[in-house]
């Protein structure tokens, strides 16, 4: 191989690489590009629902026009956000290697995962930890505590009247037996052959 052919190949693969170290210098990463495509959808998926989700083909020429505008505000948001030119993400993102595409994969997948898991960690802090607490009764030594303050005593009412009366409270006098006409053990009332016979 001619020796000045082989210096140029060298040269040309450090001119060509150096913008590439140079975006991950700045901070551009392949686990920085999945975050940045993440956020990018969530504010496309937004710009679209403000539009019902509708196709660009069933809205006017002005909503459409708008649309584009929307989504190109959305995206330069996100850039800014991540301290990320949109000519250096390009120009990142056209160079990554199929390893750095794997690596966006990956990193995309962890965030979905992250993702899942604090909503469903959300979902279970404000439905409890699932299970249903039941207190057999109450009394005096263990009361019911219906509404409370974090960090307060416990307060328990005790109905006045209660304490006043010396024996139950008055309450409807219920029958029971067979005074009130209910069945007997065989499932029917007793026949009035039973009550003839005692006369």
């Amino acid at each position: 191989m001619n020796p000045r052919l082989s210096l140029m190949l060298a040269v040309s693969s450090l001119v060509l690489a150096t913008p590439a170290l140079a975006a991950e210098e700045e901070g551009l990463t392949p686990e920085k590009v999945a975050a940045i495509q993440r956020d990018e959808a969530a504010a496309q998926a937004k710009v679209n629902a403000d539009f019902g989700n509708r196709k660009p083909s069933e809205m006017s020429n002005a909503e459409r026009g708008q649309s584009i505008r929307d989504q190109q505000k959305e995206s330069a948001k996100v850039m800014e956000k991540h301290g990320v030119s949109a000519k250096d993400y390009a120009t990142f993102t056209a160079r990554m290697t199929p390893e750095d595409n794997q690596r966006v994969a990956n990193e995309a997948k962890r965030l979905d995962d992250k993702a899942k898991a604090d909503k469903e960690a959300e979902a279970k802090k404000r439905k409890g930890d699932g299970e249903v607490h039941i207190q057999q009764g109450f009394s005096d030594a263990d009361p019911v505590e219906l509404e409370s303050e974090e960090g307060a005593e416990p307060v328990v009412d005790v109905d006045s009247s209660l304490e006043t009366a010396p024996t139950a409270p008055s309450a409807p006098v219920v029958e029971i037996g067979e005074a009130a006409g209910t069945p007997t053990k065989s499932g029917g009332r007793k026949s009035s052959k039973s009550s003839r016979r005692g006369k």
